[in-house]
């Protein structure tokens, strides 16, 4: 039985984590794959029922595609589990390019797939092929958000009919045929100017992007920190200039928007980030703890590190903070630095906000805040700093409602570039939201 499906995707590729929102639902997912020398189950009866109640744990897919090469890849969680440090990421150093890397092709192709068999399986389809059309829009770094990446990007995506079987058994799989009708790329840090005002709904924002499991608590801190009503939400962002600090694994974004708009004269962003300090740490971990680790990745290694936020610390949590310590600093001060070199460029009065956001704010904040809440209070600048529970998924949050939204349809129907149609539009956009 053959299906036909479509979906709307927001995908935000970090460099530890792939965030994705496929028809309104979150995905998250390590933004790691390897290659499978064979198909890992063993059995078609229990392997295809586990594997389609938990799918995004057991991604395992055969691709065909211009865009990468063809292979059969375990994906994501999955990969990480079975395949450990021999995994393929996103490289933070050096000057390669997202665009020109195959993580994020296969990343979302196998998820995109996933997520299709998923919805098939819900509805009850007992298919073997689906034929998927998306719309998709994703992002990258401003230093890298340039036409030849952009062109790359988009070449890979829409050129060609990717095909990817979902492998759920020992001889049961869904051959899935993607076809991307558009896809649109934005510069990593500025889809949180749609995300932090509007929830999904496109109300303004108080708690989650998803007001149906909300607490109105996004806001809450920073109201308290300037003495703002207690029910302050994304309206009082609303006109406001912000620089924006997306710290990352491997980037840190900062564009500079002003009202709803990005003033591309301001968009900056560095190769600084708290993967950098992670990849620097991991000798220093194996030493403290020879008889523990024999080898780690850096996505193992930011595990024990977010384990400090979880319910059941790493056993070796101690060593791993004590050897991530000093190469934190070591960036700290190097993002100080450049967002510093940033407001006096902009000029301080220029700025209204600095928002702190991505996941890199995390595991930096105990680092970061004190230092930077200083540097905007002698500028007469507000820092608010995201909270933890909302930090990582702005982007893909963004992403998600900007693929949804007038302006994405605009720009398919269109194929123009996005600078001048989205600070207009947007503007509408909101001032609509304002009235419902």
């Amino acid at each position: 039985m053959k299906l036909k499906l479509h979906s709307n995707a927001g995908f935000d590729f970090g460099n530890s984590e792939l965030d994705a929102y496929v028809n309104g639902v979150l995905i998250a997912q390590p933004n790691v794959f390897a290659v499978a020398g064979k198909n890992p189950w063993s059995d078609d009866d229990l392997d295809v029922k586990k594997n389609l109640s938990n799918i995004y744990d057991n991604m395992v897919v055969s691709i065909i595609s211009g865009a990468v090469r063809t292979n059969m890849y375990a994906v994501g969680r999955h990969a990480l589990k079975t395949y450990g440090e021999n995994v393929t990421s996103l490289y933070v150093k050096g000057n390669n390019a997202k665009s020109d890397q195959e993580v994020p092709y296969v990343s979302s192709l196998a998820v995109l797939a996933a997520q299709a068999v998923e919805e098939a399986n819900r509805n009850g389809s007992n298919v073997n092929e689906i034929e998927l059309t998306v719309d998709m829009a994703t992002a990258l770094p401003v230093k890298q958000h340039m036409p030849a990446n952009i062109d790359t990007m988009k070449k890979k995506f829409m050129d060609d009919t990717h095909t990817v079987s979902v492998h759920l058994g020992l001889t049961k799989k869904v051959d899935v045929k993607i076809k991307f009708e558009y896809v649109h790329i934005l510069q990593e840090g500025t889809p949180p100017v749609f995300a932090l005002q509007m929830d999904q709904n496109g109300d303004w924002r108080t708690g989650g992007y998803n007001p149906a499991s909300s607490e109105n608590d996004l806001f809450s801190e920073f109201a308290k920190i300037y003495d703002l009503p207690a029910d302050t939400d994304g309206s009082y962002l609303d006109g406001k200039n912000l620089l924006h600090v997306d710290l990352g694994d491997g980037t840190l974004d900062d564009p500079f928007t002003r009202g709803d708009s990005v003033d591309k004269d301001f968009c900056s962003g560095v190769n600084h980030g708290v993967g950098h300090a992670i990849a620097d740490s991991i000798d220093d971990l194996l030493d403290l703890a020879p008889h523990v680790f024999n080898s780690l990745s850096r996505q193992q290694y930011s595990d024990i590190l977010r384990s400090q936020y979880s319910g059941r610390k790493h056993k070796f949590l101690p060593e791993a903070l004590s050897a991530f310590r000093p190469h934190c600093e070591n960036q700290v001060n190097q993002i100080l630095k450049h967002i510093a070199d940033q407001i006096l460029k902009i000029g301080a009065n220029e700025i209204d906000i600095v928002p702190v956001y991505g996941g890199g704010s995390i595991l930096m904040r105990d680092y970061l805040e004190p230092k930077l809440k200083q540097l905007c209070d002698d500028s007469r600048i507000q820092l608010f700093y995201v909270p933890a529970k909302y930090a990582v998924t702005l982007n893909a949050e963004g992403l998600d409602f900007f693929v949804r939204s007038d302006i994405y349809k605009a720009l398919k129907s269109q194929a123009v570039t996005v600078a001048a149609p989205i600070a207009e539009k947007t503007k509408k956009q909101i001032a609509a939201a304002k009235e419902q």
